[in-house]
Formats: C-alpha cells, sequence, structure tokens
C-alpha cells in the first residue's frame, strides 16, 4: 500500500440530534472535536441525522447547524428518520415528496459523487429503494448508472442508510433492517462486476464488517445512543462510535474508533 497517496474518510451515523438530545449532543461535540484534530479528506453521514420524527422543523434546523460545526468536507444522505421509512413496517410511516422537500431545504441534494484520491465515492438515497416514489427512485437508478460510467476504472464506494443486506448480498431476506430485494439484486450485480468494492451503511446501530461477493460491506454504529462504557454485541457491535477508512489503490483499512479513540470520558 503506498500511504503517500492514502486518503482518509470518517464515516458517521444515526446521530439522532435534537436540542433535547443533550447526550447525542455532547457526543456529536466530541466527534467535531476529534475532526478538527485529525483533519480526514471527507466526512459522511449516512443518515438519521434528526432525533426521531421526520416532519419535525426545530430538529432539523438544529441537525444542520450542527453539521455546519464542520469545517472539513463532508455529504450525507438521509435516513428513515430524516424522510420516512420504507416497508415492511415502516416507522413513522413511508418516504414522502414534502419529507424528502425538507431534507434537500435543509442538506442539498440526496444523493452525490465525488473524485477522492484513488476512488469515487457515491451516495445513495436508500429510502427510495423499492418504495412509492417511483419516478424519483427510476431517476436515482439511471443517475447511478451515469456515475458508475464516469468511474474509469476506480473503485467505487457506495454509501447509504439502510444496508444493503443482513448476511449476504444474495440473501433472500426481507426486512425492515436492510433494503428491498429488488433494489439488492441490482446492488449485487455492482459488486459482482467488479465495479464496487465497499459499501458503507447506518440504520442498525451496530458496527459490521462484511465481505460479499467482492465488496466490502461496513456498518457504522450510532453516535450518541447509549449510555458510555454500555457496548454489547449483536449482529455486530452495538457502540458509540464513528468508523475510520484508508483509501489507497484499490485497498481499503477499516477502524472502529469508540468512545475513548474520540476522547470521551461520559455520556449522561
Amino acid at each position: 500500500m503506498n500511504l503517500s497517496n492514502q486518503t482518509t474518510v470518517l464515516h458517521v451515523s444515526d446521530t439522532h440530534m435534537s436540542p433535547d438530545f443533550r447526550a447525542g449532543t455532547d457526543m456529536w461535540t466530541a466527534v467535531v472535536r476529534y475532526v478538527e484534530r485529525a483533519r480526514p479528506d471527507l466526512v459522511i453521514h449516512t443518515g438519521d441525522v434528526i432525533h426521531d420524527e421526520p416532519d419535525n422543523e426545530r430538529d432539523y434546523e438544529f441537525a444542520a447547524f450542527q453539521m455546519r460545526r464542520l469545517t472539513t468536507p463532508w455529504r450525507i444522505v438521509p435516513g428513515n428518520h430524516d424522510i420516512g421509512d420504507s416497508d415492511p413496517d415502516p416507522y413513522h410511516g413511508l418516504i414522502t415528496d414534502e419529507r424528502l422537500a425538507r431534507f434537500r431545504h435543509h442538506f442539498g441534494t440526496d444523493r452525490w459523487s465525488l473524485t477522492i484520491g484513488d476512488w469515487q465515492l457515491i451516495g445513495l438515497n436508500s429510502l427510495l429503494f423499492d418504495n412509492r416514489l417511483a419516478t424519483e427512485e427510476a431517476e436515482q437508478w439511471d443517475w447511478l448508472e451515469e456515475r458508475m460510467s464516469e468511474s474509469n476504472g476506480r473503485p467505487v464506494g457506495l454509501f447509504m442508510h439502510k444496508p444493503p443486506s443482513i448476511n449476504s448480498l444474495d440473501e433472500d431476506l426481507y426486512v425492515n433492517k436492510a433494503v428491498g430485494l429488488k433494489a439488492r439484486a441490482r446492488l449485487l450485480k455492482l459488486a459482482e462486476s467488479g465495479a464496487v468494492k465497499l459499501i458503507g451503511s447506518g440504520h442498525l446501530h451496530e458496527h459490521v464488517v462484511l465481505l460479499s461477493k467482492g465488496a466490502l460491506l461496513v456498518g457504522a454504529p450510532a453516535v450518541g445512543p447509549l449510555p458510555a462504557g454500555k457496548a454489547s454485541l449483536h449482529l455486530g457491535l452495538r457502540c458509540n462510535g464513528i468508523v475510520e477508512y484508508r483509501l489507497s489503490g484499490d485497498a481499503v483499512r477499516v477502524r472502529l474508533l469508540q468512545e475513548a479513540d474520540l476522547g470521551i470520558r461520559s455520556v449522561t
């Protein structure tokens, strides 16, 4: 690995920010201070930026202000708490045009693409997958096809809120914790083609690292919901923290940063 060409990306998720959620705000402040010290090339937020209710304008304004505390480049994609959920069992209802417009008003586009170092990183709105806004979903798939064609052989990393699967990209498990089966099949083809090397997500509030069909699947833990020192094992490690990627060539190194790494002694 050529460390001279190394790019550092920090992946945060599920911050659930609200002026009424002090513990989460304290954790976010610790993340902001860490970013100031570490100076990564990019910070990616994979959604659930607001605390709970997609229609809470007060929480949206607060979360938008908190994101602007970052002085390094950053990108964000929406989560189900931000714009509404997908089937089955949608929490706080399905995605709507109004909710999507609110996210775009506060944070800009819900999908993005950029070339950074040797990689092309692409953010996707996973709540559009197999959901009710069919025109929006079709436009995003067309947009993704165009971005993939522009990658020119660079390794591609996709970032979204819901993970593409629970255990493997070819599984047929259909649950609210992951994207729908039609979208998963299309993501599987991208991985099997060798184009997509990394898929980063959130939603589960757990840190998971899996290799499936040639792609590294990485789940970021949440920022703030747990009392300090209360990490536990579920599908992955449920803890407070963020994920660091170090990208060089077509290689990626993944490191979990927990409370102690971020300089946190306690969360109340």
